[in-house]
């Protein structure tokens, strides 16, 4: 069984199995027809042999007188091995050398005689076998005749007579028998061809094929490297650089695949990372949006109700108010951020010169500049332009000038820069914690005891900045220099 299961899987062993019984069967199929056409080809030599010399004595005995023929015919007796007989029209037997078993008497050792006649030497040697024959129960004539040849003769004085030859088989009967003498060897030899044929066939068929079912097996287990390095011209060497070919293109999609993978990861990854980002967000601009409505709601029921220091109206409803007007700024920022991070959003970009734009916020919160005793230091190239959405760009840069006015102590001194794709804002006197500077353009952060409500910040300048910076392709960041806290935002070229 185990053999079975192991012919079926393994192609050599049954490559083996199939040429061994093909090439055995051959070999006996050709023994066969060699064993049977053999004696019926060699007769049929015999026979045309026989006839072209009984026609050959025929005419050697043409016009002989019946004495002369005898010699003639004993020669062609023991030349051919046929057996003859010669008569006269008149019925006498001139010359016979044909067996018959009832007809010889045999003396002892002596020479068999027929019909009171010596016969020769040849049919001497004849009449050994036939005294075999005969004893095996048939006649040695019924034996060995196997054709029989007739020819009319015209001998001297106007006789005529009638010449019969008889071929036999006995040369072909010997080649039979040694070839069934031959037999046990013969199969030996066809054993052993078959068994080398076979071995040396099924390998060398099935080598390659061997050779190819591995490399595909590799190629299944996702392991590339394996190569067909025979070159054949073949319709195996053709399968073995199609498998070649197939190794390429699957190693070179795989490494597409996983590379489309990783990069299909880091997508996930990211907009699991954004998903968290403004599940944060709106928990921060709910708590943001929170405080000041809790402060005015208390401030507008202790004025209805006049209770304690609410009494007074005016005082309080200007607290209100300004509650108000944070809740506006939170709320307008707010805005800004969705729209701009709205999906199908479509920054229109139109050149903006960043340095009319600096000089315009700087004017705007000139006022404020001045009540703080603040001294701005400009180096602003002009038309310095580039390209986006001028309210975005207008916005982003009032969150950055009004952070560095209102962090800066009282008389401390502003440098802003403007120069071929680079904006440059530092308020002197300030720093940052170093640990705290890339927090800051997280939404909603402020640092400690600096970035609090009561100066003003909501936490999401910074942050807004940042995101209108991303939509137009630029980059900035916050640092710590000799001079102060450094903005600096990169635009593309």
């Amino acid at each position: 069984m185990k053999s079975l299961k192991r012919s079926r899987r393994s192609l050599t062993l049954r490559s083996f199995l199939m040429t061994f019984a093909l090439t055995a069967l051959a070999c006996a199929v050709t023994y066969a027809a060699i064993a049977y056409l053999t004696p019926i080809s060699y007769t049929s030599l015999l026979e045309e042999e026989l006839m072209q010399k009984s026609d050959a004595l025929a005419a050697a005995l043409e016009g002989r007188a019946a004495a002369d023929c005898a010699p003639v015919l004993e020669a062609f007796a023991r030349d051919t091995g046929a057996y003859l007989r010669l008569t006269e029209s008149s019925g006498e037997v001139l010359y016979d050398s044909l067996p018959h078993a009832d007809s010889f008497a045999w003396e002892g050792d002596g020479s068999p005689e027929y019909a009171g006649v010596a016969i020769s030497s040849y049919a001497v040697e004849a009449g050994d076998a036939v005294k075999t024959q005969y004893e095996g129960e048939a006649t040695y004539a019924e034996q060995v005749a196997d054709f029989q040849i007739s020819e009319t003769i015209a001998l001297a004085d106007g006789e005529v007579g009638e010449l019969v030859v008889v071929g036999g088989t006995r040369a072909v009967n010997q080649a039979a028998e040694a070839m069934k003498r031959l037999l046990p060897y013969l199969l030996i030899v066809i054993l052993g061809i078959s068994l080398l044929g076979a071995l040396v066939y099924s390998r060398l068929i099935t080598r390659p094929i061997v050779a190819l079912s591995r490399i595909a097996q590799r190629m299944a287990e996702q392991d590339f490297d394996a190569r067909w390095q025979r070159r054949r011209r073949d319709e195996i060497g053709v399968l073995g650089d199609s498998l070649n070919l197939l190794s390429e293109n699957l190693s070179g999609a795989l490494a597409q695949l996983r590379q489309a993978n990783l990069a299909l990861q880091g997508d996930i990854d990211r907009e699991r990372e954004l998903d968290r980002q403004r599940t944060a967000f709106f928990a921060a601009a709910s708590h943001e949006l929170k405080t000041p409505v809790t402060i005015l709601k208390g401030q507008l029921s202790g004025m209805l109700a006049q209770v304690g220091v609410y009494r007074d109206r005016e005082k309080y409803l200007a607290r209100a108010l300004e509650v108000t007007s944070r809740m506006e700024g939170l709320i307008r920022e707010l805005l800004t951020i969705s729209r701009i991070g709205s999906v199908g959003y479509a920054l229109k970009r139109e050149p903006v010169n960043i340095s009319a734009l600096t000089e315009e916020v700087l004017c705007q919160n000139g006022e404020l500049i001045e009540r703080r005793g603040l001294r701005v230091l400009r180096d602003i190239a002009p038309d310095v332009t580039v390209m986006g959405s001028a309210s975005l760009l207008s916005n982003a840069l009032d969150n950055v000038l009004m952070n560095a006015i209102l962090y800066s102590p009282e008389g401390a001194t502003l440098r802003v820069r403007v120069s071929e794709g680079e904006l440059c804002v530092v308020n002197g006197g300030a720093s940052i914690p170093d640990d705290q500077l890339a927090h800051l353009f997280e939404p909603f952060y402020r640092v400690e005891q600096s970035r609090n409500r009561a100066s003003g910040g909501s936490g999401l300048g910074l942050y807004l900045v940042r995101c209108i910076l991303e939509l137009h392709g630029a980059s900035c960041g916050l640092e710590n220099s000799a001079e102060g806290v450094r903005f600096t935002a990169r635009f593309p070229d």
